[in-house]
């Protein structure tokens, strides 16, 4: 797991799996005999989670191939009750009729996506977790009358932030309480709004920017891969810039997004300069790293 901080191995127990999957099934009030898919790979937490829910919930588990459309390989005639995807693998939207519920996690879900989202008839929820809270501690709903951008904690769990105002994770069934990386807005004990990650903030001027935030609003305007970040400068101390992972954009296409970036983004969230990357480097669950991405880019230079 890498999620708070340096990768690292860690050991769980059976009982505490099953704890996580209790809370889930709480959640969603799953019932005996219910489908659901499993369509994620179970050498990580999310798809061997999803094994033990079925175990717990006595779920008729269907499974297909882990691949970018896991929706089109649903057997025919066959009603998915409960299906967790990455937002990468519900991009396709096609087939989504044929679910009841749709959980997302893995990574953000883009203004794009979400928009997208809106006009299914599955009811989407986003999960906030990691490796170390056993998957999602916490849900939103991306859909419906009652979407919002506020995460509520499952049954049992518990929020508060620290000094840095990152979210802290208190799981009943764990051993310890979780410190993240995760800048929030606490509303209570029991929900937040999340910000972004402490360790991506940008200091330019003085004024804190929030990546994450930042490409949100962004992605309405691309189709290609990018991350923003900051970078050093000797007025600043640090200036946002703009990574895309494509050939250089001609003059035309780049001064086009310059204009849109103005519309969609706040006076000082507005890239102080676009850089195009060949190749983005990645984790094995196709995350951008964003650091080892930005150093490989400066030593071709």
């Amino acid at each position: 797991s890498g999620s708070t901080g340096t990768p690292k191995i860690i050991t769980v127990e059976k009982n505490q799996m099953l704890q996580s999957a209790k809370a889930t099934a709480q959640f969603f009030g799953f019932k005996e005999g219910q489908n659901a898919l499993l369509c994620l790979p179970i050498t990580y937490i999310a798809g061997k989670m999803m094994v033990v829910r079925a175990l717990f919930s006595k779920l008729n588990l269907i499974c297909v191939e882990p691949d970018e459309a896991p929706l089109k390989k649903i057997p025919e005639n066959t009603f998915i009750d409960f299906a967790p995807l990455t937002p990468m693998q519900l991009n396709d939207t096609a087939n989504s009729s044929s679910v009841k519920t749709i959980l997302l996690g893995g990574s953000a879900v883009s203004s794009k996506l979400e928009t997208a989202i809106q006009e299914l008839k599955s009811q989407v929820y986003h999960g906030y977790g990691m490796t170390e809270t056993l998957s999602h501690v916490a849900l939103r709903k991306v859909n419906g009358e009652d979407k919002s951008e506020i995460y509520q904690a499952l049954p049992g769990v518990k929020f508060s932030t620290d000094e840095r105002g990152c979210l802290v994770i208190s799981v009943p069934y764990l051993n310890e309480r979780i410190i993240t990386n995760d800048m929030i807005t606490l509303l209570n004990n029991h929900s937040f709004i999340w910000k972004g990650r402490a360790d991506n903030i940008i200091n330019s001027g003085g004024v804190k920017l929030f990546p994450e935030s930042i490409e949100l609003k962004i992605s309405v305007l691309l189709e290609e891969p990018f991350f923003v970040a900051g970078m050093p400068d000797n007025l600043l101390g640090e200036k946002l810039c703009m990574f895309i992972e494509a050939q250089k954009f001609d003059t035309e296409k780049l001064e086009l997004l310059r204009d849109n970036l103005k519309k969609v983004l706040d006076k000082y969230e507005i890239p102080k300069e676009i850089l195009f990357v060949k190749k983005f480097q990645r984790t094995l669950s196709d995350k951008i790293q964003r650091q080892s991405t930005i150093l490989t880019f400066l030593n071709t230079l």
